[in-house]
């Protein structure tokens, strides 16, 4: 098992073209562009585990998803897929998390047949001890879909009452049925805002992965 972070994606979240055409008289004022310097988009890996999925050579793959906002200001919403390319009819057996809601410590599993499940920290651990023990910790709401395909597609959205944003690093996991290099490209739409006086919400701006003109692309490696 390799347990050696690679960094995958590190680059500038842009204002989104289509969406700020899309804005009417009615929504909030766009942040300015200046204001935009700094928010960036981390994807890395964090592991990459050799399992057997029904007997066949397979893999677990754990993602840390970072999304930096730029001074003063959150992200609300994002959506990051990521769209496998090869080997050739490479799908995703399992991921997760496919829904979580709170910020309670949990753990990624992983059984003989590729299926991901979620385990929680006992009530008696604390968050350090807790993340100590490999328990995930999500500061927001996160919907994964994509299982039998190849795109997976994670939604991150804030705690409405809280408005604290999305966190920091949120940990995604999926199961391969291949070993050696996979390849596939990364997509992200996210949502910016900056709130006035009393915390009411006073402008935002929708983003996106770099310039819209070229591919983020990654290389990852399943050993045997």
């Amino acid at each position: 098992m390799s347990e050696d972070t690679q960094l995958l994606i590190d680059a500038p979240l842009l204002a989104d073209a289509d969406a700020d055409e899309e804005l009417g008289p009615g929504d909030a004022t766009p942040i300015a562009d200046e204001d935009l310097r700094g928010s960036r988009l981390l994807l890395a890996k964090k592991s990459v585990t050799p399992i057997q999925i029904d007997g066949q050579s397979g893999g677990l793959i754990k993602l840390s998803c970072t999304l930096q906002p730029a001074y003063n200001t959150r992200f609300t919403w994002a959506r990051l897929r990521i769209l496998l390319q090869t080997p050739e009819d490479i799908h995703i057996v399992d991921l997760a998390p496919q829904e979580i809601q709170d910020s309670q410590p949990v753990k990624i599993t992983v059984d003989d047949k590729g299926t991901l499940g979620l385990t929680y920290a006992p009530a008696e651990a604390s968050v350090e001890q807790s993340i100590q023990k490999e328990y995930e910790v999500y500061h927001c709401t996160v919907r994964g879909s994509g299982i039998t395909t190849a795109k997976a597609r994670w939604d991150f959205r804030e705690n409405e009452h809280r408005q604290d944003g999305l966190g920091t690093e949120q940990t995604l996991a999926l199961t391969l049925p291949v070993t050696g290099k996979v390849t596939g490209i990364v997509l992200l739409n996210a949502r910016l805002a900056r709130s006035g006086v009393g915390s009411v919400l006073d402008a935002i701006r929708d983003l996106i992965l770099g310039d819209g003109e070229m591919d983020y692309s990654f290389v990852m490696e399943i050993p045997e």
